[in-house]
């Protein structure tokens, strides 16, 4: 959604990709298990991240601004995300790099300011009594659906890259928008931004 202070994209290139990675991919768990050492880190960030900015909520209910530290830790830990998912779901193939920052990488997360900035001391009080959970519900309902068939899709994704070494742009572009859709939601709930989340993949 053109205008929105949050965005993540993946370059698709020519759409080849490595067929012994698919293969890889075909069995979730081989991927997977290179991804361990991220996907520990980024568990263990992501913990971090969601007691940050509770606390955070806390800072802009009386100052009406988040700490920029809070703001980089949760923006830092969502596009640290985003560019291990890529790499899961086979929209690159380009290893991702140990860094809160890799502007280089082909899976680009932006925030509008980087989430510093003025915010808005009502939602920080509905985050401090977890209201921001409830009005995300429609979002998180609807994303769980898409995640289901992002991971089917990406898993047929493999089947197809294994064949003929090339992922389908459509397929590209819906787990990429299902990727985007997931940051947004993710990045209200972390005080990125006040702006409420769009329901789309653009």
């Amino acid at each position: 959604m053109n205008g929105y202070p949050i965005n993540y994209e993946v370059d698709y290139g020519n759409g080849e990709r490595s067929r012994g990675l698919a293969v890889a991919g075909i069995i979730w768990f081989l991927k997977a298990v290179l991804l361990l050492p991220h996907l520990i880190v980024v568990y263990l960030l992501a913990v971090v991240a969601m007691i940050a900015a509770w606390i955070g909520y806390f800072a802009i209910a009386f100052t009406g601004k988040q700490p920029d530290g809070i703001a980089n830790l949760v923006r830092g830990t969502i596009s640290w995300a985003n560019r291990m998912m890529a790499w899961l779901y086979s929209t690159t193939d380009e290893y991702p790099p140990f860094a809160f920052e890799a502007p280089s990488y082909p899976a680009r997360t932006s925030v509008d300011g980087n989430g510093h900035g003025q915010r808005s001391r009502g939602w920080a009080v509905a985050g401090i009594f977890f209201v921001k959970w409830i009005a995300l519900l429609p979002h998180l309902i609807i994303l769980w659906a898409l995640g289901v068939a992002a991971f089917i899709g990406s898993w047929v994704g493999f089947w197809i890259i294994a064949f003929t070494g090339t992922l389908p742009q459509g397929l590209h572009d819906f787990v990429v928008g299902y990727q985007r859709w997931l940051t947004r939601t993710y990045a209200w709930l972390g005080s990125l931004t006040d702006e409420y989340p769009p329901f789309a993949l653009q």
